[in-house]
């Protein structure tokens, strides 16, 4: 009885472990991080235009791609759009930028380094000046939140129309991706609470039949966690792939990878893992010496 005690005892501390590193991960956003400091240095030293890195300070006027001779529907398009605009806003004058040139090249494209977890995307501040003067004077937003909700289509102009709908496919895509994310990771965290909550209940209450549900529990929260985990690795790579590539992709001189956030989900899945094993085999083992410590008196006899 003493060993089975400091079994459950062990298992529950593991678990309990697990489930803080578990709600640290979720409640923080240093999931996924990118770094542009090299990309900059790289443009400002090797780039092909001087004037590229501009286009972080100055704000974007979208011009319409050939020149029709009317002045007054060419002002109309004029319509200035800052760093830090939503992408819809991007893709909304999208054979205009094309037509500017601007973001053809990678060192026109205006890159900061970033962090994001399940519900915010954030800029680092202190690492990049410009980013951080455009966040002083409200032209930027520090933090965006992850959408998780269905909007309706945006409506492109001057987009073909497969074109169109492959982005809108691509978004839809992404959104089941992240729900499917967040909800598997919120099902382990209550499933291991309730672990935690009948390995604790095995103290005082039918101490072999709680340790084995506890252990199943928690085997229970570890499927779960893996499931969300490696769906968010396949988020992450979907959407760095999506087209159209200025936008969504990243140049390669652009460091990012998963940050400590992450970390912490996986070693709370490592946790989950080993004491729902932990329980459920020495469930296993003491019943298997039970019965045999049964049939050798009979044996005897």
């Amino acid at each position: 009885m003493e060993i089975r005690t400091l079994v459950t005892a062990i298992s529950l501390c593991m678990s309990f472990l697990s489930l803080i590193l578990l709600v640290t991960a979720i409640f923080t956003d240093h999931w996924y991080e990118t770094d542009t400091r090299k990309h900059r240095v790289n443009c400002d030293q090797h780039g092909t235009d001087p004037n590229d890195q501009k286009s972080r300070l100055m704000p974007i006027y979208h011009l319409p791609l050939m020149d029709n001779g009317n002045p007054r529907r060419n002002l109309a398009l004029m319509k200035p759009i800052h760093v830090g605009s939503r992408e819809e806003e991007l893709l909304e004058n999208w054979r205009s930028i094309l037509g500017m040139g601007i973001l053809e090249t990678e060192c026109g494209r205006p890159l900061f380094s970033t962090y994001s977890g399940l519900w915010r995307k954030c800029y680092y501040l202190g690492i990049d000046q410009d980013i951080d003067s455009l966040i002083s004077k409200g032209i930027a937003q520090r933090c965006t939140t992850v959408k998780y909700h269905f909007s309706q289509p945006i409506r492109l102009r001057n987009v073909p129309f497969n074109l169109t709908r492959t982005i809108q496919q691509d978004e839809w895509h992404l959104l089941h991706l992240r729900r499917i994310t967040a909800g598997f990771l919120g099902m382990a965290a209550a499933v291991l609470l309730c672990g935690c909550i009948v390995a604790s209940v095995s103290f005082f209450w039918e101490e072999n039949l709680t340790q084995h549900v506890s252990g199943l529990l928690f085997l229970m929260a570890g499927i779960f966690c893996t499931i969300s985990l490696c769906t968010y690795a396949a988020s992450i790579s979907y959407d760095l792939s999506r087209v159209p590539p200025f936008i969504y992709g990243l140049p390669a001189d652009v460091d990012h990878g998963y940050s400590w956030s992450i970390f912490c989900a996986w070693v709370s899945l490592g946790l989950t893992v080993a004491s729902g094993c932990l329980c459920t085999t020495y469930t296993f083992i003491s019943r298997t010496k039970g019965s045999e410590s049964k049939s050798t008196p009979d044996s005897s006899v």
